[in-house]
Protein backbone atom coordinates (compact mmCIF):
# COMPACT_ATOMS: atom_id res chain seq x y z
CA UNK A 1 0.00 0.00 0.00
CA UNK A 2 1.10 3.46 -0.55
CA UNK A 3 -0.33 6.70 -0.18
CA UNK A 4 -2.68 7.63 -3.24
CA UNK A 5 -1.45 11.03 -3.89
CA UNK A 6 -0.42 9.96 -7.38
CA UNK A 7 -1.04 6.88 -9.21
CA UNK A 8 1.98 4.99 -8.78
CA UNK A 9 4.17 2.92 -11.45
CA UNK A 10 5.81 0.25 -10.19
CA UNK A 11 9.32 -0.93 -12.63
CA UNK A 12 9.60 -4.85 -13.08
CA UNK A 13 10.13 -6.96 -10.66
CA UNK A 14 9.15 -4.52 -7.92
CA UNK A 15 5.62 -4.74 -9.77
CA UNK A 16 5.90 -8.64 -7.97
CA UNK A 17 5.61 -7.05 -4.63
CA UNK A 18 2.09 -5.95 -4.71
CA UNK A 19 -0.23 -8.23 -3.19
CA UNK A 20 -2.94 -9.85 -5.51
CA UNK A 21 -5.36 -10.38 -2.90
CA UNK A 22 -5.60 -6.23 -2.01
CA UNK A 23 -7.16 -4.64 -4.75
CA UNK A 24 -5.91 -1.28 -5.83
CA UNK A 25 -7.80 1.98 -4.85
CA UNK A 26 -7.83 4.98 -7.37
CA UNK A 27 -6.22 8.55 -6.26
CA UNK A 28 -8.15 10.09 -3.97
CA UNK A 29 -10.15 7.17 -2.45
CA UNK A 30 -9.82 6.88 1.28
CA UNK A 31 -10.85 3.25 3.09
CA UNK A 32 -10.57 2.22 6.78
CA UNK A 33 -9.00 -0.76 7.46
CA UNK A 34 -10.40 -4.27 7.02
CA UNK A 35 -8.31 -5.94 9.27
CA UNK A 36 -6.83 -8.26 6.15
CA UNK A 37 -10.28 -9.40 5.34
CA UNK A 38 -8.46 -11.69 2.65
CA UNK A 39 -6.21 -13.75 5.58
CA UNK A 40 -9.37 -13.86 7.84
CA UNK A 41 -11.06 -15.74 4.65
CA UNK A 42 -8.02 -17.70 4.14
CA UNK A 43 -7.62 -18.50 7.55
CA UNK A 44 -11.57 -19.73 8.06
CA UNK A 45 -11.01 -21.84 4.38
CA UNK A 46 -7.69 -23.69 5.80
CA UNK A 47 -9.60 -24.31 9.42
CA UNK A 48 -12.62 -25.57 7.47
CA UNK A 49 -10.83 -27.79 4.76
CA UNK A 50 -8.94 -29.19 8.13
CA UNK A 51 -12.81 -29.70 9.86
CA UNK A 52 -11.96 -27.32 13.09
CA UNK A 53 -12.96 -24.38 14.46
CA UNK A 54 -11.24 -21.27 13.86
CA UNK A 55 -8.38 -21.00 16.83
CA UNK A 56 -7.44 -17.75 18.66
CA UNK A 57 -4.34 -16.85 16.97
CA UNK A 58 -5.38 -18.37 13.57
CA UNK A 59 -5.41 -14.99 11.90
CA UNK A 60 -2.92 -12.31 11.60
CA UNK A 61 -3.55 -9.15 10.10
CA UNK A 62 -0.33 -7.64 8.62
CA UNK A 63 0.24 -5.11 10.99
CA UNK A 64 -0.35 -7.06 13.39
CA UNK A 65 2.45 -9.95 12.19
CA UNK A 66 4.96 -7.26 11.56
CA UNK A 67 4.90 -5.81 15.09
CA UNK A 68 7.67 -6.37 16.77
CA UNK A 69 6.64 -5.18 20.40
CA UNK A 70 3.75 -7.38 20.45
CA UNK A 71 1.50 -3.92 21.11
CA UNK A 72 -0.92 -4.62 18.26
CA UNK A 73 -3.20 -7.79 19.43
CA UNK A 74 -6.16 -9.44 17.03
CA UNK A 75 -8.63 -11.68 17.85
CA UNK A 76 -12.38 -12.61 18.34
CA UNK A 77 -14.23 -9.87 20.44
CA UNK A 78 -16.88 -12.44 20.74
CA UNK A 79 -14.96 -15.19 22.49
CA UNK A 80 -14.36 -14.02 25.84
CA UNK A 81 -11.57 -16.18 26.53
CA UNK A 82 -9.77 -14.91 23.91
CA UNK A 83 -6.41 -12.63 24.58
CA UNK A 84 -7.78 -9.62 22.52
CA UNK A 85 -11.69 -10.06 24.73
CA UNK A 86 -9.54 -10.50 28.03
CA UNK A 87 -7.20 -6.85 27.03
CA UNK A 88 -10.80 -5.36 26.20
CA UNK A 89 -12.47 -5.94 29.01
CA UNK A 90 -9.51 -4.55 31.49
CA UNK A 91 -9.63 -1.78 33.15
CA UNK A 92 -6.99 -0.33 30.66
CA UNK A 93 -9.24 -0.42 28.23
CA UNK A 94 -10.64 2.32 26.01
CA UNK A 95 -12.83 2.53 23.06
CA UNK A 96 -12.97 6.12 20.93
CA UNK A 97 -16.44 7.51 20.47
CA UNK A 98 -18.31 4.53 22.28
CA UNK A 99 -20.82 6.69 23.85
CA UNK A 100 -21.91 7.74 20.84
CA UNK A 101 -23.05 4.10 19.89
CA UNK A 102 -20.51 3.86 17.18
CA UNK A 103 -19.44 0.44 18.19
CA UNK A 104 -15.90 0.50 17.57
CA UNK A 105 -13.87 -2.88 17.15
CA UNK A 106 -10.86 -1.10 18.17
CA UNK A 107 -10.04 -1.18 21.59
CA UNK A 108 -6.91 1.36 23.05
CA UNK A 109 -5.27 -0.23 26.49
CA UNK A 110 -4.28 2.77 28.50
CA UNK A 111 -0.48 2.89 29.64
CA UNK A 112 0.23 1.51 33.16
CA UNK A 113 1.33 3.37 36.04
CA UNK A 114 5.16 2.74 36.93
CA UNK A 115 5.60 2.35 40.63
CA UNK A 116 9.22 2.32 41.31
CA UNK A 117 10.75 1.34 44.45
CA UNK A 118 10.73 4.90 45.57
CA UNK A 119 14.34 5.80 44.79
CA UNK A 120 14.65 8.42 41.97
CA UNK A 121 16.95 8.08 38.63
CA UNK A 122 19.76 9.96 37.92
Amino acid sequence: RVFNWFDPVWETPLDLQLNPDVSRRTTGIMEKCTFCVQRIKSAKQDAASEGRELKDGDVSPACVQSCPSGALVFGDLSDPASRVSRLGRSQRGHKLLEELGTQPRVTYLKGEEWHGDGEENA
